[in-house]
């Protein structure tokens, strides 16, 4: 007989849905002890569902669950933030499924992980109360480290020596900045000034609190979000579907259609 609890508790955000049925739904939850699953809640498209509201995607919940042979099912939930104020933002709605996508395409199915739990929560808790949007870029770089895959920003990727204080290129397949003589083989990327590599490394060292209060202008804030966005989607190997919709609600903001900067090939 299985030592695992029939019928057990957790805490979890809410990554997706996808429906079933008429009623059904299956969730995918990223958990504080479970790490990332899937479970089906039934019945919970119902008008008088009991748990209909507390298991929206972007709800942080406490849960309960009966395990079954195929997929565990929801019996009860209890919403701890329905992150109210992110919801009623187009923009911050974007941002915080972009930092959902990045945490479902980032596990696996019952990998315990609680420093990324505790890192997502800590972005969309930021967000919530008002934090400007490039805190997202604190999340991505924070997110690199703990996947294995912090960025090399203080000697070139390539080669390892000593980078100048100059415009540097950032090369996904190199990992990180790479000098100019190694520039050619490295792949492409994007051009990154002085004042970029300096945010990265700061994202990469300061609290979430010390970095929203950086100011970062328009044209930085795309540079930074395209670069990483590129980073992100290289080592995922695969296209990051909120990255469009991300930017699309970012031209909309601005009222206005941006390239995208810095691009090398």
């Amino acid at each position: 007989m299985s030592d695992r609890a029939r019928v057990y508790k957790t805490e979890g955000l809410i990554l997706r849905r996808r429906n079933v049925g008429e009623a059904d739904s299956i969730l995918t939850v990223f958990s504080d002890r479970e790490g990332k699953f899937d479970a089906i809640a039934r019945g919970v498209r119902k008008a008088r569902s009991r748990m209909r509201g507390h298991l929206e995607p972007l709800t942080r919940s406490r849960l309960m669950l009966a395990r079954g042979r195929s997929l565990d099912v929801f019996t009860q939930a209890e919403t701890i933030n329905p992150y109210r104020n992110i919801r009623e933002d187009l923009e911050r709605t974007a941002l915080a499924l972009y930092c959902a996508e990045l945490v479902d395409r980032f596990t696996i199915e019952h990998a315990e992980n609680p420093g990324l739990y505790d890192l997502v929560i800590t972005v969309l808790d930021a967000l919530e109360a008002g934090a400007p949007a490039h805190v997202v870029r604190w999340f991505e770089m924070q997110l690199l480290a703990l996947s294995g895959y912090d960025l090399q920003l203080d000697a070139c990727a390539s080669c390892g020596t000593r980078l100048p204080e100059a415009d540097t290129l950032l090369s996904p397949s190199a990992g990180g900045l790479v000098c100019a003589n190694c520039r050619a083989a490295s792949g492409g990327g994007r051009m990154l000034s002085v004042r970029a590599i300096k945010v990265l490394r700061f994202a990469r060292n300061a609290d979430i609190e010390t970095f929203a209060a950086l100011r970062i202008d328009e044209t930085l804030a795309h540079l930074l979000r395209a670069t990483l966005s590129d980073m992100l989607q290289h080592i995922a190997e695969a296209e990051l579907r909120s990255v469009r919709y991300v930017d699309e609600v970012a031209r909309l903001s601005r009222g206005q259609t941006t390239r995208s900067p810095g691009t090398v090939q």
